[in-house]
């Protein structure tokens, strides 16, 4: 049984992962800057501090550790400000706590021998080969979009990657970095910052009309492909890293599927329209969407035995989840 310490415990895929990692039967410790019992409630110690200062790490210098998880860090969707709002302390934020957070835990890991250390990662650094409908391999060069809200988060993320990948060499640790698309789940708010004002995750309004048997809308090119990654994709990959003998290396937490918004939204109109209507679909191509890419996963599936689950098996794990939940009418709308 391996001993696991989680930085970044209290996001969505935090809680998932730790979760999942108890019932596996695996001894964890999370480790996050927000205050919440959250962690109460399934039995787990949770230790709050920020990955900036050092005391967090004299708190957990005395426990026992072989694996790191490290979800910490911060990204545009969660910040109350940002480059058009507050320049200065959005890019003061995202060097001290992305790549400056990242190395003291980093050095934790040095200092206390730690053989196995998993970063999770944004795709915004190959985010210049995106090309709609190609399948991008892990191993793709750097190639950072200097345009846009995630230049500064793509920069200070890919750093800490890199650093990681440093320490490996450096002492022989299995580092797994897993390159993330934005991960489909049912979180607990259903909403997320752009530039400092609070947005609807537009999938989840799509599910809810859906529900509701209202039109659903096909925004910008229904042609464009993208892969669309449950979070058991990323609970099953984080696995498979803690058991795996690679020294570790880049991987893509995708589908390999390329799934066009047409086909997304078709998909999302059966699975939750009420029983026996079909939703009307109509289309809006002068609603321009940002645009994605899918994911080659040949490596993840012959190094690491990866097998994902796609479209139509995601949208059914998602409705069960919210019925489960009866998360609806807790969710904020703004209708």
């Amino acid at each position: 049984m391996k001993n696991v310490i989680v930085f970044g415990a209290t996001g969505n895929s935090g809680k998932n992962i730790i979760n999942t990692l108890i019932n596996d039967g695996y001894s964890v410790v999370a480790v996050g800057r927000s205050d919440t019992d959250y962690f109460d409630k399934i039995d787990v110690e949770y230790l709050r501090g920020d990955i900036q200062e050092k005391d967090i790490f004299r708190k957990i210098s005395s426990y026992d550790f072989d694996t790191v998880i490290n979800l910490a860090g911060v990204q545009p969707s969660i910040l109350p400000y940002s480059e058009l709002t507050d320049l200065g302390r959005t890019l003061n934020d995202y060097v001290k706590i992305n790549i400056l957070g990242v190395f003291n835990i980093l050095e934790f890991c040095r200092n206390k021998g730690i053989s196995r250390y998993i970063y999770t990662t944004s795709h915004r650094d190959i985010e210049g080969h995106w090309v709609d409908g190609e399948l991008l391999n892990p191993d793709l060069p750097i190639k950072i979009n200097y345009q846009g809200d995630h230049v500064m988060y793509a920069i200070t993320k890919t750093s800490s990657m890199m650093m990681g990948d440093y320490y490996r060499e450096l002492l022989g640790m299995k580092v797994f970095n897993l390159r993330l698309p934005m991960i489909f789940s049912v979180p607990m708010r259903n909403w997320y910052y752009s530039n400092g004002e609070k947005k609807i995750i537009p999938f989840l309004s799509i599910i809810r009309d859906a529900i509701l048997g209202k039109t659903l809308e096909v925004w910008g090119d229904k042609s464009m492909k993208r892969d669309y990654t449950h979070m058991d994709n990323l609970l099953q990959m984080v696995k498979l890293c803690l058991n795996s003998e690679s020294p570790g290396g880049i991987f893509n937490v995708g589908t390999g599927e390329s799934v066009t918004t047409e086909v997304f939204i078709k998909n999302i109109a059966e699975v939750f329209s009420p029983y026996g209507e079909d939703c009307k679909i109509i289309y809006k191509p002068e609603k321009q969407t940002y645009k994605c890419t899918s994911y080659n996963i040949t490596k993840e599936r012959n190094l690491l035995g990866y097998d994902p689950i796609y479209l139509r098996e995601m949208l059914y794990r998602l409705k069960e989840d919210i019925e489960e939940k009866n998360i609806l009418n807790k969710w904020e709308w703004y209708d």
